[in-house]
This record gives structure tokens, C-alpha cells and sequence, in this order.
């Protein structure tokens, strides 16, 4: 018997009713990114009718915690050739509701008649599940706008939790902002339905480390199949160029040897001519070039570093049971006879099928499908951000 329940929800949210006779189902829940979820059935089964009715589902497990829920995607029809036709819905999480632009002063609304803000920046200085919490507010909850309001959409006091943070943000995605504030912050968020009512929740966690006692290997007796894959490093070598013109513009070189690949050396120029190498006259903002070079080359460092990830299937034991021993977001060590794989889960697959029944597969480490277009787009946002007084 299953411990799941796919629940499908209608327009307004509301309950419509369960799927139990799926072909196939997968859910992939992911810490500070977005989730997305699939389901395929039979085009004549009562399943396919509640799917195109509704607008959306729940994945809900045994103790009625809800592990997923989202919007539904345009469907695909598919067939196979001496087969019964499919229906094939697919979905992302609720957490993609929360796309929206900070607003430098949130309760001003912005016009097609013009407007402008009275602040240059949204601002707040606070621990870090405070100053998302009212980022989120501002923007996308009670506090915003009546026509920005995601409706529903329930906010829990702030617990204070994750490190101090200061943060300053002008027309930023309100979603990426929201990941970068919890990443800083030490936490982790999403977004889901409350399996009593239509209302969605913002759910905050605070990731462990549990790398010490939260160990995988085969000798351990908890570890079945798995996939580990490694890329090399994107960058070795950054030369930071600051503000000046011709043979006046100087330079900085910062270099990171990774270990496992010694012999790859990659250069890179990160154009820096906002920095100055002096302070001009009144200007009181100006930034020391030598400390500003190097946190710039530090990130870039970080974002090209070699990625090594595992993907796994991981067997109960006693005291090693997801969602009540480890989580989301939690650093744990997988023993391969490669060597020690320490990171944090990044994703958790959920999926179900007749013959395979329920299985929940975490990944550590980089997102294994595509880690340099994950950090491409921090790059950009970090680009972008260089750019954000120019708004």
C-alpha cells in the first residue's frame, strides 16, 4: 500500500481529489531553487479527468506533511505505438509564485502614468529569516499592494533565525533575491499548500550539518545504487581590471589549484572599471580597490570551482530515515570508494510507478544536470547587482 497521496487541487486551491492510478509520477523538491513535479496517466482513466480539471497538486506523505505542491504546466498528449494514449501534466512548485520585483518603496504603486519612489532602495538590516520574511510581505503578501498579493499566502513570525545581514534592493526578482538572502543566511525556504484549507505557506528551515553521523556507504548497509559525477574547474586564474584607461588601468591576478585536476590551468578577465583606483573629489562612496578585487576574484573563484555531486538511493535504517533524521539543505558524507563526497542535498526526487512502487532519491553537491548554468546565472546576477545605481 502507498504512504503517498497525489492530491489535485482546483482553480481557487480547493480539494478536487486524489490520483491512485498513475503510470508514472515524479516530484523533485529543491533547496533554494525551484521544484517541479510530473504526472502520467491513461487518457480514459478517472485520474485524467480530475488532472484536466484541476490546476494543480499536492504529493502528501503518510503523516500528512506536504512535500511538494504547484501550479500545472500546459499538457503534452502522448502515445506509443500499440498502446493506450497517456496524458502526460507536469508542474513546478509553489514557491514559483513569488516572482515578482522588489519594489524600492512597496506601497507605491507604479503606473502607466509614472511614477517615482521615494526611497532609492528597499532596505533592512536584521537576522536573516526577518529580513526575508518582510521582504516577501512587502512585495507578495499582506503588506504589498492589493493587486501584487499572492493570494492566501500566509507568512509565520519571523523565529530570528540565520546570520545578521544587511540587505539594500532596487527592481531585483523578488525570487532570486529571496534565495540569495536565505543562502547568506544560513536557511532554506519554500512555498506550499496548508492541507487543511486553500491558504499557502511560507515554510522557513534551518539546514544542519550532519556529515558526522548522517554517513552513506555500501559497507554501512544503507547505501543502493548511485551515481557520482565530477567537471572540472570553469576557472583557475582571475585577473581583476579596475578603473583607468590604456596603460593606466590596473591590474589584479588571483589563483585557486584544484587538487583533482592540478594540471588545468583557465584565465579569466572580470572587467572592474567601476572600481577607482582613488577616491575622487566628494566622493564618499568610493571602495578600496584592493579588498574590492579580491572578493570579486573570490566569488568568481567559488562560482568556476570543480563540482563533484552523487546521486543515490538511500535504505532505511534505524536513525537514518528521511524527513526525520536528515532533510533538505542538510550536509551529510557519502562514503564511495572514490572518496568522501561531504555536501549539502540540494534535491530530493520523489516518483512512484505500478511495478517500482515509492522512491525517494537525494542528490548532494551541485545539481548534477546542468551546474555551470546554475552558476552562469549567479555570475549575471552578480553582473547585474555592479549595475543597480544606474536604475
Amino acid at each position: 500500500m502507498s504512504d503517498w497521496q497525489i492530491w489535485v487541487r482546483g482553480h481557487g486551491r480547493e480539494w478536487l481529489g486524489i490520483v491512485d492510478d498513475e503510470l508514472d509520477f515524479s516530484a523533485t523538491a529543491r533547496h533554494l531553487a525551484l521544484g517541479a513535479w510530473q504526472v502520467t496517466v491513461e487518457a480514459a482513466s478517472p485520474s485524467a479527468d480530475l488532472l484536466l480539471e484541476g490546476e494543480g497538486l499536492a504529493l502528501i506523505d503518510a503523516d500528512g506533511r506536504v512535500l511538494l505542491s504547484g501550479p500545472k504546466r500546459p499538457m503534452e498528449r502522448g502515445r506509443d505505438p500499440g498502446s493506450d494514449n497517456t496524458l502526460t501534466f507536469t508542474g513546478v512548485d509553489d514557491t514559483a509564485l513569488l516572482s515578482r520585483i522588489v519594489y524600492p518603496s512597496p506601497a507605491t504603486a507604479i503606473t502607466s502614468t509614472g511614477t517615482k519612489h521615494t526611497a532609492q532602495y528597499w532596505t533592512r538590516n536584521a537576522p536573516a529569516e526577518t529580513v526575508l520574511r518582510d521582504l516577501i510581505s512587502a512585495n507578495a503578501g499582506t503588506s504589498a499592494l492589493a493587486d501584487r498579493r499572492v493570494p492566501g499566502l500566509y507568512l509565520p513570525a519571523s523565529q530570528e533565525r540565520g546570520a545578521a545581514l544587511s540587505s539594500q534592493l532596487r527592481l531585483d526578482n523578488l525570487l532570486d533575491a529571496a534565495w540569495e538572502i536565505a543562502r547568506t543566511g544560513g536557511l532554506g525556504f519554500h512555498v506550499v499548500q496548508d492541507t487543511e484549507s486553500t491558504d499557502l505557506h511560507l515554510v522557513v528551515y534551518e539546514p544542519r550539518d550532519r556529515s558526522r553521523e548522517i554517513r552513506f556507504g555500501e559497507h554501512l548497509g544503507n547505501l543502493g545504487s548511485y551515481e557520482y559525477s565530477a567537471t572540472p574547474p570553469e576557472v583557475t586564474d582571475v585577473i581583476v581590471a579596475i578603473g583607468g584607461e590604456g596603460v593606466d588601468r590596473r591590474f589584479y591576478r588571483y589563483q585557486r589549484r584544484d587538487p583533482l585536476w592540478p594540471g588545468v590551468v583557465i584565465e579569466e578577465v572580470l572587467d572592474a572599471r567601476d572600481l577607482s583606483q582613488e577616491p575622487g573629489d566628494g566622493d564618499e562612496e568610493w571602495v578600496n580597490p584592493d579588498a574590492a578585487s579580491e572578493q570579486r576574484a573570490t566569488e568568481r573563484l567559488d562560482d568556476g570551482a570543480a563540482t563533484a555531486s552523487v546521486t543515490f538511493e538511500p535504505l532505511e535504517v534505524d536513525g537514518l530515515r528521511f524527513g526525520a533524521d536528515y532533510a533538505l539543505g542538510d550536509i551529510v558524507t557519502a562514503e564511495l570508494d572514490l572518496g568522501d563526497v561531504t555536501d549539502t542535498i540540494r534535491e530530493v526526487r520523489y516518483s512512484r510507478t505500478p511495478d517500482g512502487g515509492e522512491l525517494i532519491v537525494p542528490s548532494i553537491g551541485e545539481p548534477p544536470d546542468q551546474p555551470q548554468i546554475y552558476r552562469r546565472v549567479a555570475a549575471l546576477r552578480r553582473d547585474v547587482d555592479q549595475l543597480k545605481t544606474r536604475r
